[in-house]
This record gives C-alpha cells, structure tokens and sequence, in this order.
C-alpha cells in the first residue's frame, strides 16, 4: 500500500443492519479495508452486497478473511473439530482456552491439526465467493486469537499450502498496538492486558511476517477497544509520526456496524458477544469515521 493509514472495519457479514453501516462507510470513500467473517449464515448475502458496491466504486477496497473460532459454525466438516465445536458444528472454544491448551502439550498437536483444518476451510469459503483474490490473500481474526501461537503456527502451515497450490498471501495482521503512545491513561484497564498479551505474540509474528517480506503494521484499535471515539484524533499524530519513523503502516481498527437485536439468531449463542454486537459504542464508532 502506498499509504500510511489503512481505515478498517471488522466483522463484515455479521448482520444485514451490520453490513448496511459498513457499506455505506464503503460508499462514501470513508474506508480502506474491511474483514468479512466467513462462518456466519448473512456471508454469501454480504459478499454479493460488497462485489456489487465495489463496482460503482472508484477506488478497491481490500478484504481480509476475518478467521472466526469464537461463535458461529465452522466451515470444515464439524467431526474433524471434537475439541472446538459441539455436536451441531457450533464453536464453543474461547481465546482463554487456546492461550491454555497453547502451553500444554498433550493438547497442543491435536488443536493445531484442528484449527489449520478450519482456516483452510474458511480461507478457500472466502475464495470460492470470489470476495478475496487468490493473488492477494489478506488474514486477520475475530479477537485477535491468531495472535496465539498454536494457532499462528496453524496458519502458517495453511499458509505453506496455499503457496504450494499457487496462491499469494498480501498481509497478516500482526496486533501490535504500541500502548506508550497513548499517554498512559487507564494502565490497568483491561485493554491495557489486552494490548500487554497482544503485543507480546507480535515479537515472533513479526519475525515470521519479515521472513515472508509481508507488511509489519501498528495496529491502532485494541487499547480503545470497542470505542474509537473523538480520542483518536489525539493520539493518530503519534502513531503517524512513529510509523514514519520505522517505515510501517497503521491499521486504524473499526467495528462500526451495529447489529440489531432481532438478528441475534440461534448462531450467536454467547452473550458476551451479544453485548459487543449490540453495543451503542459501534454507533460512536459509525460516527467517528463519519468524521475522520
């Protein structure tokens, strides 16, 4: 990219009144990039809605595969996953217990061969819509749990696969949120362990994205979490003025749509979740990029 902010919203194909909030930022040129969730019942529609804006659109917008272990279904077939869904195919696994079972290693074999058998199959889902390029592949995940390292060292070795059937890999975000940058308001906040866990996982991500001469990015999106509000403008001259300095990008991370709570299927099965979806901070965060 020659850029050095790339706007992003997360968690296309969530909902229709989701993805109505996400395209329309789309429409009015307010965003760079999106991640399309591809495990959930409103992917296909949501693909055929993106393909169809993009056309009318003077500029492309780059999509990643917003890898979902969290809610939903999985994509592969459900009895080669016994450790990640239930007998319906939906996951029930959390980041806390891959950040577990990545430091026992009993579990550690089978989880890996289980989570790289769901990428693929999310990955070539995506692929088969045609709302990724196979010469371009770009991957992030919903909450971040590539990070770990099970599952990154999973989705390198899909990566390895892809490549040897042809396909390129663009970008993988590395969630590197450099907390110092803000000032060091509410340090014991949650996000702050967040951004702590988060950034430690980068070391060897980013070693890994360097040997691939992949894009090593700052992320700016965990430490204010679910609320990218007016904050942002005070802080976005910092991580410019940094990302000059090493020569990155920054990833301003977005979850601007707001899913209605009529949509709250029997697919959304967790209420934390449900809260996230919901949250009137998405609204803030609609409103943000309205007027960045």
């Amino acid at each position: 990219m020659n850029r050095i902010v790339d706007i992003h919203a997360d968690d296309f194909a969530l909902s229709e009144n989701s993805d109505s909030d996400i395209l329309q930022l789309c429409a009015e040129c307010k965003l760079d990039s999106i991640s399309i969730i591809p495990n959930l019942e409103y992917f296909e529609t949501a693909s055929a809605k993106f393909l169809s804006i993009q056309e009318k659109l003077n500029k492309k917008l780059l999509v990643s595969v917003h890898l979902n272990f969290m809610e939903g279904k999985c994509c592969a077939e459900k009895s080669l996953l016994p450790d990640l869904v239930d007998s319906e195919g939906f996951f029930t696994v959390s980041w806390g217990k891959f950040f577990m079972w990545n430091y026992i290693p009993f579990m550690r074999k089978k989880i890996k061969l289980q989570l790289k058998t769901e990428i693929l199959a999310q990955i070539k889902k995506c692929l088969d819509s045609n709302i990724i390029d196979k010469n371009a592949i770009r991957i992030d995940s919903h909450q971040h749990p590539h990070m770990i390292p099970v599952v990154f060292e999973a989705l390198k070795e899909v990566v390895f696969e892809l490549e040897n059937d042809g396909c390129k890999i663009e970008y993988i975000r590395n969630t590197q949120d450099p907390i110092l940058l803000y000032g060091g308001k509410n340090i014991f906040s949650i996000n702050t362990v967040k951004c702590l866990i988060l950034n430690f996982y980068s070391i060897k991500v980013k070693k890994y994205l360097v040997s691939k001469k992949l894009p090593v990015n700052y992320l700016c999106g965990v430490y204010f979490s679910g609320k990218m509000d007016s904050r942002l403008k005070k802080v976005l001259p910092k991580f410019i003025k940094k990302a000059e300095r090493h020569n990155r990008n920054i990833e301003l991370l977005f979850h601007p749509g707001t899913m209605l709570k009529s949509e709250l299927t029997s697919e959304f099965k967790k209420e934390g979740f449900n809260e996230f979806h919901l949250s009137e901070n998405r609204k803030i965060e609609y409103n943000t990029l309205k007027e960045l």
